[in-house]
């Protein structure tokens, strides 16, 4: 058995934290989520997988532009031209009080508000249960894992669809714990809404995909979904596919610090590395400078004043578009590594990102 596991797709998602983009570039950002979900169907399919799901926050908001409401249809079409059937569920995002309104192709099964279970059987004759609901409201403070099945006797597999977070009941995204979701004696948990992709229990797999495609300076490094293969031994394992073209990165660029570099000096070396490195793809970077960095007065005026960081992108290569450049103003706390600093466009990150829990943080 063969199935894809992708959540908090968060079409019409918008970028976060950029400023002076081209039209161009702009254009490639909007479109990113779309292109990323056009290379999970092209996976699917050249996998040959016996199903797909997507587990809550397809959108990023409860209404839909034309635009995304179409590239989904068009995947799901795609898909049921190949016969591969879809078990999607909506989460926090795009909750949807009528479900009705929706017309999906044929392959695909919408669960509800309730936790219902669909049994199908694989190319390999194998009979997979899968169980999961939706939400019908921005929040839900239940414990819906209680509400899961037990694992079937009859069926070769059984896998848990749930979009929600650890925590506990009267917390807003359908809060569980490993303990209870274990409990249930499932072969696979496939979990939404967290963004980083991370795994909470080995065997069975109890995992988070992450996102399709990061949004901001908070979510970096690739993004994608997981292939999940059955295995000789019954256990279920997931492999990470990279997805998206378009890509937040952290990076820290080689330079002279034992003399002050002036401002055309700096700008020059960065502008070097920078077209040096990043070959591939286009890579959303915040440039992270050594803090033992010594600059002239000119070079940290213009570091200060964000002029540096404009001049930057205005040099910027087809593979790299700085997004944030430390301003020297600002020193490492006691609790910041010695030898580096982030801070963009000369002040501190965004103070969203800030002032959330880990799990929070890179969810939404």
């Amino acid at each position: 058995m063969k199935f894809l596991h992708a959540a908090d797709l968060h079409l019409d998602t918008p970028f976060q934290g950029l400023s002076g983009v081209t039209p161009a570039l702009q254009e490639r950002l909007v479109t990113a989520p779309l292109r990323a979900l056009t290379h999970l169907v092209d996976l699917a399919i050249a996998e040959k997988v016996d199903f797909v799901l997507l587990v809550g926050d397809l959108f990023d908001q409860q209404g839909q532009s034309v635009q995304a409401q179409a590239a989904l249809m068009t995947a799901l079409e795609r898909l049921n031209d190949a016969q591969i059937p879809v078990l999607l569920s909506f989460g926090n995002h795009d909750f949807q009080t009528d479900l009705s309104r929706w017309h999906f192709p044929a392959n695909v099964h919408v669960f509800d508000a309730t936790v219902t279970t669909v049994t199908l059987t694989t190319r390999a004759q194998e009979r997979v249960a899968i169980s999961g609901f939706s939400y019908s409201q921005r929040w839900v403070t239940t414990d819906v894992s209680a509400d899961y099945p037990t694992k079937d006797a009859t069926v070769d597999y059984q896998i848990g669809t749930l979009h929600g977070q650890t925590g506990t009941a009267g917390d807003h995204y359908a809060p569980f714990n490993v303990t209870e979701l274990l409990s249930k004696h499932y072969d696979y948990w496939a979990l939404g809404h967290i963004h980083q992709r991370q795994t909470l229990n080995q065997q069975p797999p109890i995992i988070y995909s992450g996102n399709l495609q990061g949004r901001h300076r908070g979510e970096t490094g690739p993004k994608g979904c997981l292939i999940v293969t059955s295995q000789a031994d019954g256990q279920l394992q997931p492999s990470f596919h990279a997805l998206t073209e378009i890509e937040w990165t952290d990076w820290t660029p080689t330079l002279t610090t034992d003399i002050p570099l002036s401002r055309a000096t700096l700008q020059q070396q960065l502008t070097d590395q920078l077209m040096a490195a990043m070959t591939t793809g286009l890579k959303l970077v915040t440039i992270v400078l050594p803090a033992t960095l010594q600059l002239n007065a000119q070079a940290e005026l213009a570091l200060n004043q964000g002029a540096l960081l404009s001049q930057l992108q205005s040099h910027a290569g087809e593979h790299w578009w700085p997004v944030g450049l430390p301003s020297k103003r600002h020193q490492p706390s006691r609790h910041c590594s010695a030898s580096t600093r982030r801070l963009g466009n000369g002040s501190a990150r965004m103070s969203s990102l800030t002032n959330r829990s880990p799990h929070s943080r890179a969810s939404y």
